[in-house]
């Protein structure tokens, strides 16, 4: 695997932090003899078996291990020292921008943190518990003034002010909106497409199943589905990175559920029935 240019800036950054270099992004002579001093203070720490290859490498094999050494002393385990950007790295890397961007390692995703919060006593993903709480699929809808507006994920140009969506999740779909409105901003909900809409009611079943979507409710929102596809895992979906954490924490507290934060899958998807 490649090293990514954001390790080389995250590696000047904590160069500079002891006083010397700058992120420019580039591996120039300076970050190289920084890296150096940083190596050979360390080396003890470097797996025996690629020490040298370390030490006489090149500016890559060497940022990666500066990399390694940063999730070390941050908590997280990247595997051997050993200067190799594998899938171990790539973790302790996406782990270490998480912190620099929130104060905190990410939560452990594969131990399924569980959304404990619900307050409006959302029903579990059954039909018949739904039908019960909600009525049949397709009834009892009504349209909300939303606080910010939104834009049709595959029509950019339609702006949007009022979406439809089930009578029983309409003031909490406010109450969250509200949240991401005061903590983004317009230029923050912008930046992270905290505005694209791709729909709330729809009468369908599952696509890929054969029971009723949640949709078919109306109690099911899809935001950004070009940068959350259905089947992307939280490699690739965008709403999986730090900046969107605020984001899942205000549809978490009303008790909504992430299909994204609970399963790895469908990251677009939100939906006030319980997992």
């Amino acid at each position: 695997m490649a090293i990514p240019s954001k390790a080389i800036i995250l590696a000047q950054k904590k160069l500079a932090a002891s006083g010397a270099g700058t992120a420019s992004g580039a591996l120039d002579p300076q970050t190289i003899a920084l890296l150096d001093a940083v190596l050979d203070q360390r080396k003890k720490e470097l797996n025996s078996k690629h020490r040298a290859k370390i030490l006489g490498g090149d500016g890559a094999r060497k940022v990666t291990t500066y990399i390694q050494l940063l999730a070390l002393d941050a908590g997280v385990d990247p595997g051997a020292v050993d200067g190799l950007w594998g899938p171990g790295t790539q973790h302790a890397f996406d782990s270490l921008l998480h912190f620099e961007e929130t104060g905190t390692l990410p939560p452990l995703w594969r131990d399924e943190v569980p959304s404990r919060a619900n307050p409006n006593s959302w029903p579990p993903e059954n039909e018949a518990k739904l039908n019960r709480f909600y009525g049949q699929p397709g009834t009892n809808q009504t349209t909300i003034t939303i606080p910010y507006p939104h834009f049709l994920s595959w029509d950019r140009s339609a702006k949007l002010t009022r979406i439809g969506c089930h009578k029983k999740v309409a003031p909490s779909i406010q109450r969250v909106l509200d949240k991401v409105r005061a903590h983004y901003g317009p230029s923050g909900i912008r930046d992270l497409r905290l505005d694209v809409f791709g729909g709330c009611f729809n009468k369908r079943k599952k696509r890929g199943g054969s029971s009723w979507s949640m949709h078919a409710w109306g109690i099911a929102l899809d935001y950004d589905p070009d940068n959350n596809q259905l089947q992307w895992g939280r490699d690739r979906a965008t709403f999986a990175r730090p900046a969107y954490d605020k984001w899942w924490k205000c549809w978490e507290e009303e008790g909504w559920c992430s299909l994204g934060r609970l399963r790895n899958f469908d990251w677009m998807h939100v939906q006030a029935a319980r997992l």
